[in-house]
Order: structure tokens, then sequence, then C-alpha cells
């Protein structure tokens, strides 16, 4: 690959552009919507250009090989740019301590220096005030950007001190990304599209697990559910539950459609996956949750 595009949100990424070459890009900006629309693609280009403007195409909205940031920023190999994965309590309390000193100190040659939350809803009480602490102390080179993936609610203090830019992408808009980037890179197109309204992110990933772990969609519903919470928990991989939760909706909504007994088929779907969710929270033995799915569907 010599190049990466960024598919669909040129327009963001235009308007971001602008702010920060007038000094006008908000000192925390969040950005707000489901997992998969593109958000951190997003970030990745607006770093890459901010850091590398000559291997930058803003014209196409496209990086090439020889950018800095080509590879990844989630790494910290750019000491301007600082990376937090809020899942899983991956970031304490002592970490935005630690953060706040590190900030006191200057960024490299004095640039723009980017702090960088993903997942950020999933951030406890005490790491948001600490975090609050941190964003209200004034400075010229320190921008916050966080992503909130709308995984549970937000704090409200923090969403009040931030600008939001909220992200929605319509399903003829998720289609046409989508089939951009299978054309693109050559990809076999395992799950119907016509059919689906998955972001994005979420169709790939989901279509990659289909080809790489031999997964059949047309299979009955409880051999892939079968299937996918077995990888689930080998791989401690919660995309294959999220994936077994998309089959389920998918399924019941055809259902649904075809057959007249909506709120029949609306409480099975909701008492399914209510079990699924129960049962990975508290770590159960997926044999007896197969039992009572399979006595359920």
């Amino acid at each position: 690959m010599n190049s990466k595009k960024l598919y669909g949100l040129n327009c963001y990424l235009l308007n971001l552009v602008k702010l920060f070459d007038v000094d006008k890009l908000p000192k925390v900006l969040m950005l707000s919507g489901k997992k998969g629309q593109g958000k951190f693609t997003l970030i990745h280009h607006l770093m890459a250009y901010i850091f590398d403007k000559q291997n930058y195409d803003l014209r196409i909205t496209t990086m090439n090989k020889s950018n800095k940031l080509f590879n990844n920023i989630k790494e910290n190999y750019n000491q301007n740019i600082i990376y937090y994965n809020c899942t899983d309590n991956n970031v304490k309390i002592d970490d935005i301590r630690n953060l706040r000193v590190d900030l006191q100190k200057s960024s490299i040659i004095n640039s723009s220096r980017f702090i960088i939350f993903d997942d950020v809803e999933y951030l406890n009480e005490n790491c948001v005030n600490a975090l609050l602490k941190t964003i209200e102390e004034p400075s010229e080179t320190n921008f916050f950007i966080l992503v909130n993936n709308q995984g549970k609610i937000i704090l409200d203090t923090l969403k009040s001190r931030s600008i939001e830019i909220k992200f929605f992408l319509k399903n003829n808009k998720k289609k046409k990304i989508i089939t951009e980037i299978i054309s693109d890179f050559e990809i076999e197109k395992k799950i119907d599209l016509n059919n689906s309204t998955l972001t994005p992110g979420n169709y790939l990933k989901y279509n990659k697990f289909v080809m790489e772990e031999k997964i059949n969609i047309n299979d009955e519903l409880i051999e892939n559910i079968k299937k996918l919470l077995k990888l689930n928990k080998s791989k401690k991989n919660i995309d294959y539950l999220n994936f077994v939760i998309y089959l389920i909706n998918h399924h019941y909504f055809s259902k649904s459609k075809i057959k007249s007994n909506i709120n029949f088929y609306n409480n099975k779907r909701i008492k399914i996956i209510k079990k699924i969710n129960e049962s990975n929270k508290l770590n159960l033995n997926h044999t007896n949750l197969i039992t009572e799915i399979e006595n359920y569907i």
C-alpha cells in the first residue's frame, strides 16, 4: 500500500484543517458517534497533515507512504501525540496525574501537542475529574481530542467542557464508503451489503472474521453463535461477541419483516442478547448459555 485515503469524511477533515491553520481549532474536541464510522481514521489523517504536510495531499485527502505518521499514531512514535485507549480500565487516575505533570513541560520544538483519548466514555469518574483539571490548565500548544464511541453514557461534566462534533452516517453513505473500500482493496464481499446497517469499520471487521474463521453467514443462527462465542472466549476479543449480537439482531429483524408478530420476535431478540451480555460479564460457562439460547430459538 503506497497511500492511505480518507473515505467519506473529507468535509470533516477540511473543516478541521481550516480551523487549525487559522489557530481556531478547539482546545478540547469531542468526536461522538457509533464505532466504525471513521472518527479515529479522521484523527489519523488530521495528525498526518499537521505533522507532515509535505507528504499529505489535501485535495484528495490522502497520505503517501513517506508520511511520518503513515503506519500508526497509537504507538506514540511522535512525542507530540499522546494516545490513550480507555477501554477495560486501561487508564488509571495515576496515568492522568502523570500526564498533567508531563504537559507542564514544553512540547518538542514548542509545536502543537495532541492528547487523544479513545473510547473516552469508559473513563471512571475519578479519572474524568483528574482529566478536567488537566484540560482546564491554560496552554497554547496542548489540544485534547476525545473519541466518544457511545459504548456507555459519558459524564456531562466532560461533555460540557468540549466542543462536540456528532457523526451519523446514513445507510446509503455507509454503503457507498464500504463499496469504495471493497473496490480499492479488492476485498471479497462475504456479508450482504444490501441488507446491512453496519458502519464501514464494523462491516469490514466482520467480513474479515467470516473469511478468516470460515464462518458461513447462511448457516443456522445457533451454529454461528456457537462458533463466535468459542472464538470470543479463546481469543478474548469482544468484537466476536459484537458480531454475535449483530447476527441475532439481523436474524430477528428479518423474521419480523416477513411475519406479522413483531413484538414476539423482538422479545426473543432482547432476551437472547441480555443472556449473552450477562454471561460474558460474569464469565459463565458458554455451554450452558448455548443450551439456553437453543431453547429460545
